[in-house]
């Protein structure tokens, strides 16, 4: 979908359409803003260097205690006493705390003999150290601080947990849809999940490693999730691992608390530093007549009382060099609103200058293609790919899982062969067992694979015929894991159709073309994208659906991929470079090949009514749109930009209503209308999985829960 704006963007460039061109920058970043459409762009920039060395301070006990007792407070000696939370998911990510004493700016964490990221770890003081958790395996894992001078050690410091749920988070009124995902494990029909005491419901076993439900509904505070096995009443239990709130969410904001009885409770917090915003304007509804309306306090926060303060209510949320948010027609009693700060130099913000700090470091993986044959001891020929005809040569790619499906650019691996790497692999030179390669990846957990063909030496095109995966696959920072087999024996003999169904009608300017990818998913390990040379295998092109789009060379999801499932993402997007106005489905949990998958539920493309298209702003200043057919979408998402180039408004919207209100507050002290010239806006129409409007939260502009979107963009005159 990112892709989708930035692809846009050329096409508006090259009809002399600039103001749009570079509005929809903007948008992109107003999205990014809340890191769920960025996926891992923080994967720029790694580096190979090598594990630093720290040098054991002779003094050191056994626990790496310096001889002296742990007081905790002022401690110049290297001591490690703990970690806050103690616990987390194998795939690392999450973030803790290191206590301890004399912690200095140069001080290298590792868990598990596995590096933090220089870059994710900082120094809040002597006492204690901000890291985010590298991948390990579950079970306990040490955790040990370098520096120069000196090294300590905690024993199993650290526990990583063999399964995690996503959202961790929920309303207490139940409902919430969760995913766990597990390592090692072997999820059967029949098992429980059991947030405390209490069950979850319509829990559904997508793999071996993957289980979705919805909450239960519970009392404030953290429970233990359970996973119970039918088969034998064994469990896997994540410690304190989903927490209920009963306002909006304290993390992601939103709406929340239950239904409005009188009174709304508003917090306004800036979305980049997390502190709150005072004397910012909130206003219920559009009358600015209003009693309900008035300046945040000190701790960002206001409410509104009376008996007039009733659903479906409005909020807006603006301040001087902020982005303005509005929640639109809701029934929720707490508002928890992050405003966007404009990047301007006016505003004390974007001077384009980093601040310092420390490396990002990428990891490798080596070993060999290993082909099955009659030589036990020694490499075998590539006898289960043809012979190459003339022209022709048989060629192997190695690469990893990535975080996220598809094509999408902001989640891509890095290029395998930086650093001196060897993903493309031919059938010289040989190595003990099979046909060596070395791979830069990033560091997590993952699984690596690869895929053996022909190829042709002209044209580049390539042909799969054989793919092999080694599965469970750890690296740290600065890690090199080697002697990874990949075994080449699942054959690329079978198929998979998707035939789409449901398409909703075009607008004036599209969409016009239909783009289908299937990725193959591991759960916790990540998703197959199969590629050769950058270029994807899975993914299909036509103008029309008058009959299936076919996926050839697919593996059965039998051996190494028994926990697989298909992904497929439908997309009917427009011009060359899958521009907007497009439309996008999503279908998970596919396990059958040879055989026929429908995908419907499209949603219809939102068209610009009021102002239609280069039409000036309406003069009841109401944003209006419409569909041609397709499902009702869940939310609503619309972004503005004005004609400085600067964020304007963000609204949140029911998605069974097709309208947003945007009042004019120049008449408020510091607040300006929407900057003059030539404005863009951009509406989403957002299907997600168990979705409550009054329980909407900035978490839920990740597209990774999303089943589907649509969207197009628009500009205006003001």
């Amino acid at each position: 979908m990112m892709a989708s704006l930035l692809e846009g963007r050329r096409e508006y460039a090259r009809d002399g359409r600039g103001s749009r061109a570079r509005a929809s920058l903007i948008v992109a970043a107003m999205l990014a803003a809340f890191g769920g459409l960025t996926g891992c762009s923080e994967l720029e920039g790694l580096t190979p260097p090598p594990l630093p060395s720290g040098r054991a301070d002779s003094d050191a006990g056994p626990d790496g205690s310096m001889g002296f007792p742990d007081s905790g407070i002022g401690g110049t000696r290297l001591t490690v006493a703990r970690v806050e939370p103690g616990h987390g998911p194998f795939t690392g990510g999450n973030s803790a705390l290191v206590r301890g004493t004399g912690f200095t700016a140069e001080a290298i964490v590792t868990v598990g003999g596995r590096m933090v990221q220089p870059a994710d770890t900082e120094r809040i003081d002597g006492n204690r150290l901000a890291i985010v958790l590298p991948a390990g395996e579950p079970g306990p894992a040490d955790v040990s601080v370098q520096q120069p001078g000196a090294e300590a050690t905690l024993p199993d410091g650290y526990v990583y947990d063999q399964a995690f749920i996503e959202p961790d988070r929920g309303s207490t009124s139940g409902g919430t849809y969760v995913t766990l995902t597990g390592s090692g494990t072997a999820f059967a029909e029949g098992d429980r999940v059991l947030f405390g005491e209490e069950e979850c419901t319509d829990v559904e076993v997508v793999s071996e490693t993957r289980i979705t439900c919805d909450s239960p509904a519970g009392t404030v505070g953290a429970v233990d999730v359970r996973i119970v096995s039918g088969e034998d009443g064994s469990e896997i239990v994540i410690e304190d691992g989903f927490e209920y709130f009963e306002s909006s969410d304290p993390f992601e904001g939103g709406l929340g608390g239950g239904p409005i009885e009188g009174t709304i409770n508003v917090s306004v917090i800036d979305a980049t530093t997390g502190a709150p915003v005072p004397e910012a304007f909130v206003v219920l509804g559009e009358d600015l007549s209003t009693e309900h309306q008035g300046l945040t306090n000190l701790m960002g926060q206001i409410a509104f009382s009376g008996p007039d303060v009733a659903p479906p209510a409005t909020i807006h949320a603006a301040k001087f060099c902020y982005e303005k948010t509005s929640f639109v027609a809701f029934d929720a009693r707490d508002v928890t609103i992050f405003l966007v700060p404009w990047q301007d130099p006016m505003c004390g913000e974007g001077s384009g200058e980093l601040p310092p700090g420390r490396g990002r470091s990428g990891s490798f993986v080596s070993g060999e293609l290993v082909f099955l044959g009659p030589n036990e001891l020694g490499p075998n020929p590539w006898d289960i790919i043809p012979p190459a005809r003339e022209g022709w040569r048989r060629v192997s790619y190695v690469q990893t899982t990535q975080p996220c499906p598809g094509d999408d650019r902001f989640c891509l691996n890095p290029d395998p062969s930086l650093g001196g790497g060897q993903p493309r692999v031919l059938e010289e030179p040989l190595g003990e067992r099979g046909y060596p390669y070395r791979i830069f990846v990033r560091p997590s957990a993952f699984a690596v694979y690869a895929l053996g063909g022909l190829e042709n030496e002209t044209t580049g095109e390539f042909i799969p015929y054989v793919m092999g995966v080694a599965r469970n696959v750890l690296a740290g920072p600065g890690e090199e894991v080697t002697g990874v087999e990949i075994i080449m024996n699942i054959p690329l003999d079978h198929y998979l159709d998707v035939q789409l169904d449901g398409i909703p009608g075009p607008g004036r300017n599209g969409p016009d073309r239909f783009v289908v990818n299937a990725d193959i998913d591991l759960g916790g390990e990540g998703v197959i994208v199969r590629r050769s040379e950058g270029d994807l295998v899975d993914e299909v092109r036509r103008r029309s659906t008058d009959r299936p789009f076919r996926f050839f060379a697919q593996p059965a999801l039998l051996g190494s991929l028994s926990d697989g499932r298909y992904r497929v993402q439908a997309s009917w997007v427009t011009g060359d470079f899958d521009a907007d106005p497009s439309t996008h489905v999503v279908r998970e949990g596919i396990r059958r090949v040879d055989s026929e998958v429908v995908v419907d539920g499209f949603l219809g493309v939102p068209v610009a009514t009021a102002p239609a298209f280069g039409e000036r702003m309406p003069s009841d200043r109401v944003l209006r749109w419409e569909t041609d057919g397709g499902v009702e979408p869940d939310l609503h998402l619309v972004l503005m930009v004005g004609g400085d180039g600067n964020p304007a408004w963000r609204m949140f919207v029911p998605g069974s209503q097709q309208f947003a209100p945007i009042p004019d507050l120049s008449s408020i002290p510091e607040i300006d209308d929407i900057s003059s010239g030539f404005v863009t806006w951009v509406v989403y129409a957002i299907s997600i999985p168990g979705f409550d409007f009054d329980e909407v939260s900035y978490g839920d502009l990740g597209d990774d829960d999303w089943d589907a979107w649509a969207l197009d963009i628009f500009t205006a005159q003001r």
